[in-house]
Parts: C-alpha cells; sequence; structure tokens
C-alpha cells in the first residue's frame, strides 16, 4: 500500500488523477491531507479516488503509527513547509508526524516538490540536508513559468513502483 500525503500547494488538484493512476496499477492507496489541502479539494474527493477513508488530523486511531510502515510514503505534492518541517524533524500534524514515524521504519518516502521557484530555491538547503541524509528520494519537478510544477503522474507512478520494488528484494 502506497501512503499518498497530499499537501497545500494548487498541484492537489492532481492528486485525484494520481491516485486513480496507482488503482489502475493495482496498487493500493490510503490518503493523509493538511489543513492547506483541504482547502484546495475536499477530502471526499480523495475518498473516492482510493476507495479509503482520508485522515486529515492526529486522532486516538494513531494512523500516523499504523500506516508508517507500509510500502511507501508519497508526498504529493510537496510543499516547502512539508518538506522543511521533515527536514528538521518537525512533527505537529497528521503528516510531519507520519513521516517522521515513517523515517524511523525506514519506511521509503518519496516528495514531489510543487511550488513557486523562488520558495523551491529558498529550501534547497533542506532538500539536500534530507537527501544526504539518505532518509527519501526526491522527484524532479517540470520547471516552467517560474514554477516547480508536478511533474507528469505516470513518472510519479512510475518511480513509485520502482521504489516499492527495490525495498522488496
Amino acid at each position: 500500500m502506497i501512503i499518498l500525503c497530499v499537501t497545500g500547494s494548487i498541484a492537489a488538484t492532481e492528486s485525484v488523477k494520481l491516485a486513480r493512476e496507482f488503482i489502475r496499477n493495482d496498487v493500493d492507496v490510503k490518503c493523509f491531507m493538511s489543513d492547506a489541502a483541504c482547502e484546495i479539494i475536499h477530502p471526499n474527493a480523495m475518498e473516492f479516488a482510493t476507495g479509503n477513508s482520508v485522515v486529515t488530523k492526529l486522532t486516538g486511531k494513531i494512523e500516523h503509527v499504523k500506516y508508517s510502515q507500509e510500502d511507501l510514503v508519497l508526498v504529493a505534492p510537496a510543499t516547502a513547509n512539508t518538506i522543511s518541517k521533515f527536514a528538521h524533524k518537525i512533527a505537529d500534524d497528521a503528516i510531519s508526524t507520519l513521516l517522521i514515524t515513517a523515517y524511523g521504519h525506514d519506511t521509503p518516502i518519496i516528495f514531489v516538490p510543487s511550488m513557486h521557484d523562488s520558495m523551491y530555491r529558498a529550501i534547497e538547503e533542506n532538500i539536500d540536508k534530507i537527501k544526504n541524509e539518505g532518509s527519501a528520494i526526491f522527484i524532479k519537478p517540470k520547471m516552467d513559468e517560474g514554477k516547480a510544477k508536478f511533474p507528469s503522474k505516470e513518472d510519479i507512478v512510475l518511480e513509485s513502483l520502482r521504489t516499492i520494488n527495490l525495498n522488496k528484494d
């Protein structure tokens, strides 16, 4: 199962299609959404896309622990805020807490940065820190119109499946 974390970039609108592409590839998807993502798309859209309830906050069900040892945690889109929190191991919401718990279990994590290019440049140090730790993979965004845009969903699915298969060996 892939845990798809949707954060507050306008690229969140692509997450429904991304989740459906995983389903078409016979991959189960569970979604976590940040508050900012819920302002862009409704959790019901992700529930429809995945066929699973959506986690939007920390609860007594401790979903951040329950889902931290799945095949992959995919943060798509990944905002500057989420990447920076992970770089400094800050856990203050459902997604950041899931990421740190998954990191502690050596669960593969992939980030798909999606933001304005100035923000992307501003957090390059945090991205490098995460890469140097070996704690996550980054799928390079498509740089266009002054933005680090969401790459093709096919590229994201391919890299995700490749990462899962590498970690099963």
